[in-house]
């Protein structure tokens, strides 16, 4: 079995319920840019996670989704020595879509970035998706 991206980044489950969850990241220097700082794009990937999650987690079993739009807003730097918690928390869902929202925050609550996104709803797992899920580590 491989390990998801979200493991290899270092992602670690906190509360996952219907419609919500949370996330913790404890930085460390791969996640950092060039300038010393978390690189956004480690921002991002934290926030497509967390939200994502928060509507995954109230799927049925044969649905499946994929982001459509993500919108990241940083708001302020995050350094070396935090730990980051990413929120989602699923607005409104339909049939096709889904409207969620999120943020990163440090321990001490600052807030980090600010993410929107829509997310498309798939009725049916193809052939090529279910055997990719049955071959890789879904937060254990």
């Amino acid at each position: 079995m491989t390990k998801t991206f979200d493991k290899k980044l270092g992602v670690i489950p906190v509360i996952s319920k219907k419609g919500y969850c949370k996330f913790k990241l404890k930085v460390k220097p791969e996640h950092l840019n060039c300038g010393g700082i978390v690189h956004g794009g480690v921002l991002a990937s934290l926030c497509d996670i967390a939200l994502a999650s928060s509507l995954t987690n109230s799927l049925q079993k044969d649905e499946w989704c994929v982001t459509a739009e993500l919108n990241v807003y940083f708001l302020s730097p995050a350094f070396p020595a935090n730990t980051l918690f990413a929120h989602g928390r699923l607005i409104r869902r339909g049939n096709t879509l889904a409207f969620v929202e999120g943020s990163v925050e440090t321990k001490d609550k600052k807030q980090i970035v600010r993410a929107q996104g829509i997310w498309v709803i798939k009725s049916k797992l193809s052939k090529r998706i279910k055997k990719t899920k049955s071959q890789i580590r879904i937060f254990e």
